[in-house]
Formats: structure tokens, C-alpha cells, sequence
């Protein structure tokens, strides 16, 4: 390994050690070119929302999907920080385009599940949190939700 080169794996790592990055000296530290495809974009989506950076991760996963709308990985992403960020709606929106997508995705049945419920949709919340169980019986999460629901 050359000199220049552990010195830069040396400072990203020093930068990231001390939780005080912010993505455009990680980019700049290691030689980031712009993103050219939706992975790219997804992977500064994912580093700033892990910065609680939420707005800026959100427009990251934007740009991803300009290059693949169909993306479940950012779509999944985008539609968690709607979720973080208290914008049920979106969220909901990003979900069941989601299980458009893939039908059996417990995950996105589960969250979307949490969309409705943050949208004050207790009954939607419910049936989505069943097809989740209907698909994946072992799961506890969806039948915790149900429970809560009903109590509320």
C-alpha cells in the first residue's frame, strides 16, 4: 500500500471515528466522483440519513430513483426515513408501491403497516399488519402492532 494511500484510509477513518464527517469531506477525502447510477446515489443516501441528515438522504434516494424507479433498496430507504421524519403519508405512498413490486415482502407490509397507523388509518394498519402474518406466521412485530392497535 503507498504512502498516499494509507493516509487517506487514515483520515477517512479518523473523520469517521469521530463522528464529525460530513458527507462532502468524506467525498472530497476520497476522491468521490458525482454518482453516475442509483447505487451510488443510494450509498450518500444511506451515509447521511446514518448523519441524521434526513432531507438531504431523501434527495439522494430521489436521484436514485431517476435512474431505476423500481429500486426496492431505495425505495425501502426513502420510504424509513418518511417514517423517521414523521411524514406517514409519503411513507405510505413508497410502501405500497413497494408490495406492488414484491407481494411478499413482510418488511414493507409491516412498515406501511406503521404508515397507516401514523396516518390515523388504524383499520388499514390491521389488515395490512394480517397479510404480513398470512405470508410469515412466525413473526411477532405485525402481532405486537395488532395489539397496540386494538388497545388504542
Amino acid at each position: 500500500m503507498t504512502f498516499f494511500k494509507r493516509v487517506s484510509i487514515a483520515a477517512i477513518l479518523s473523520v469517521l471515528m469521530a463522528g464529525t464527517a460530513t458527507a462532502s469531506f468524506i467525498k472530497e477525502r476520497a476522491g468521490y466522483v458525482e454518482p453516475k447510477k442509483s447505487i451510488d446515489h443510494q450509498a450518500v443516501g444511506n451515509l447521511l440519513d446514518e448523519q441524521g441528515r434526513s432531507v438531504e438522504a431523501l434527495e439522494e434516494y430521489k436521484e436514485a430513483l431517476n435512474f431505476d424507479p423500481d429500486d426496492t433498496d431505495t425505495l425501502f430507504n426513502m420510504g424509513t426515513v418518511y417514517l423517521k421524519i414523521n411524514k406517514p403519508e409519503q411513507a405510505v405512498r413508497i410502501f405500497e408501491s413497494l408490495i406492488k413490486i414484491d407481494s411478499r415482502d413482510t418488511e414493507s407490509y409491516n412498515l406501511l403497516g406503521l404508515a397507516y397507523r401514523g396516518c390515523g388509518k388504524k383499520k388499514e394498519a390491521i389488515d395490512v399488519w394480517l397479510k404480513s402474518l398470512a405470508i410469515d406466521p412466525t413473526q411477532t412485530m405485525p402481532r405486537k402492532f395488532i395489539e397496540e392497535a386494538k388497545a388504542l
